[in-house]
């Protein structure tokens, strides 16, 4: 967990984590890096052998690539076990070139685009203003280019705020220009922020 307390340049009207407590798009060290580091060595040096690790996942309370220690810790994992490495992420920060270069030594990069519609955008993941939703596709575009792992991308759909018609079709379009390895569609299942964050049925998803 990179960013411990709800650090974020969003404001997710379905996170499970609550309500975003620093509203932001500063990048900086959050949790010092070392500390991270040292729990990373405490773990693997006390790992118990009859529950091995798959992957090791990134992730944040907050989002993780506002954390400048980034490719420190993805290369220290990358360095001390041969096991995977993930990141979970809003996708928010990929039109930045050093979030970017920070993510290339993962295997996985699992970002979010709930939205390819301004009015959708604003409404589900609530951003800051120095979050543009032009930005972050090109951003996506863009790292998957660059990316020699796999880009697995995360669409939350929830019912009446980003799930008509003329959403799908842009989303469509987004992902032809962004090309992920697998698209992978969610709906709101977590107790979600806010009342009115409400699921799709199976059907609706399908």
């Amino acid at each position: 967990d990179l960013v411990p307390a709800k650090i974020c340049n969003f404001n997710c009207i379905y996170c499970e984590v609550g309500p975003t407590t620093l509203f932001t798009c500063d990048r900086k060290e959050y949790t010092p890096t070392a500390d991270i580091i040292a729990e990373i060595d405490h773990f693997l040096a006390t790992v118990n052998p009859s529950r091995p690790v798959d992957v090791f996942t990134i992730t944040g309370s907050g989002e993780p690539t506002l954390h400048t220690g980034l490719a420190d810790i993805i290369r220290h994992l990358k360095a001390k076990s041969s096991k995977p490495v993930a990141v979970l992420t809003n996708g928010s920060l990929f039109h930045l070139e050093e979030v970017r270069d920070a993510l290339l030594d993962a295997d996985i990069v699992i970002p979010s685009l709930d939205a390819a519609r301004e009015e959708s955008f604003r409404k589900i993941n609530r951003p800051a203003s120095c979050s543009r939703l032009e930005e972050i596709i090109n951003g996506l575009s863009l790292f998957c280019s660059e990316f020699k792992g796999e880009l697995w991308l995360e669409i939350l759909l929830a019912k009446g705020i980003n799930d008509s018609a003329d959403d799908i079709t842009a989303l469509q379009k987004a992902l032809a220009r962004i090309k992920p390895a697998r698209i992978q569609i969610n709906t709101v299942v977590r107790p979600p922020l806010e009342s009115f964050a409400r699921a799709l049925t199976e059907k609706e998803l399908n």
